[in-house]
């Protein structure tokens, strides 16, 4: 039953960008345990926590999609402020500004900005090709185990985040299951590598991502700005920011 409400809890926090799974495993206390094991293909231990978690998103990707469409500007607000807070924890490891790391962020800011061509919408019509739900399942699931790193974030690099939320909020099952085999191959097969080149190359790494998520944050900016607006992107932002700080103390 722990494990349960611990997979209950990852789903419902998973689905805001700027929130780390990786985080939430270090803070539950079974971040290593859980590595550890889905590199060796140890899954049948975590089957409760996966179930939780399958419950988790689908209860909290519907009240988001249906709170999108309805509050759009209040949404994007406190999902831009989360998103910008997010970068605390993602160069938290690596403090110090080098020629190499601000070569690295700007990289990562022209192709985060590049990568996003359009505000971000809930539209069921969006149809998102198979290929780019496997990739974007897998990359999201690969970097959400890593601490600090918003899995969901990729997923709004990629200009899918919407598309996704869409399709949990229709169950449309179809899209649902290939996004889902992306993430099992994501958490089986890209996990190993991608924690070691992260391990490796932290730093440049680190920088990067940090500029793809404020490259992409120009899918978040709200059509009109308002002083309730600028109080939600603050609840947004502290929200992330003192999550983070959690992240950091375990």
């Amino acid at each position: 039953m722990r494990s349960i409400i611990q997979g209950l809890i990852l789903g419902l926090i998973i689905v805001l960008p700027g929130m780390s799974g990786g985080t939430v495993f270090v803070i539950f206390g079974i971040y290593e345990d859980l590595v550890r094991d889905l590199v060796r293909f140890k899954i049948r231990p975590y089957i409760p926590l996966i179930g939780g978690m399958v419950v988790g998103i689908f209860i909290g990707g519907m009240a988001f999609a249906l709170f999108f469409e309805a509050y759009r500007d209040i949404t994007v607000a406190f999902l831009l402020g989360g998103l910008l807070a997010s970068i605390k924890s993602v160069i938290k490891d690596s403090p110090g500004l080098t020629m190499n790391k601000v070569i690295s962020m700007v990289f990562g800011i022209a192709f985060g900005y590049y990568m996003v061509s359009e505000p971000m919408t809930i539209d069921i019509n969006n149809d998102v090709e198979w290929y780019l739900l496997v990739v974007g399942g897998a990359l999201s699931t690969a970097a959400m185990i890593i601490p600090g790193v918003p899995g969901s974030s990729v997923l709004i690099i990629m200009g899918i985040y919407g598309s996704v939320l869409s399709y949990i909020r229709e169950l449309n099952f179809v899209k649902l299951t290939i996004f889902g085999i992306g993430c099992i191959a994501g958490a089986i097969l890209l996990l190993n590598i991608l924690e070691k080149i992260y391990d490796k190359h932290r730093d440049l790494l680190s920088y990067c991502f940090a500029g793809l998520i404020l490259g992409s944050t120009r899918a978040l900016l709200p059509h009109t700005f308002s002083l309730s607006i600028l109080l939600i992107f603050t609840v947004g932002f502290a929200s992330v920011w003192v999550w983070s700080g959690k992240g950091v103390e375990i």
